[in-house]
């Protein structure tokens, strides 16, 4: 079962504890919608975010350009923090901006991995840290949340 819903203002003051507050600060939340997996029964938490139509920092020799917002490159889906033992992904919709006669311009975010991962920066972090401290290393975070509680 798929369910969507736009955003509820009055979350807004609880989004700084699960998101980045970059990601906050240079995107919206659009909506979220719940997807349960047909075979395992597992639901996946998927938010979907678009860049404000706010330009981003303008590098010194492009000063007094006119940047315009050219629509939106390909969303690109994030796996984050697990939601209450969901898995989360966010599905994030940047926009495309272009300087007036000297090409295009990219907003420089934190939360995305540079490396061509498909989870966030600070997740990828967390990830590592747990791996270090975890004894075994090869069970997911299911599996060890699960194996706590029993």
């Amino acid at each position: 079962m798929t369910t969507t819903s736009p955003p509820d203002p009055s979350f807004s003051s609880l989004l700084p504890l699960f998101f980045p507050p970059d990601l906050l600060a240079a995107f919206s939340v659009t909506g979220h919608r719940i997807v349960r997996h047909p075979k395992t029964n597992d639901e996946t938490v998927e938010v979907m975010l678009e860049e404000k139509n706010t330009p981003p920092v303008i590098p010194d020799e492009h000063r007094g350009k006119r940047i315009t917002s050219q629509g939106f490159h390909r969303p690109i889906t994030l796996q984050h923090f697990p939601i209450q033992d969901r898995f989360c992904l966010l599905v994030v919709h940047r926009r495309r901006w272009e300087i007036e006669g000297a090409g295009t311009l990219e907003r420089v975010l934190s939360f995305l991995p540079d490396t061509g991962l498909k989870i966030t920066t600070p997740f990828a972090a967390f990830l590592k840290e747990a791996d270090r401290t975890r004894a075994g290393g090869s069970r997911s975070h299911r599996e060890t949340v699960r194996s706590e509680e029993a």
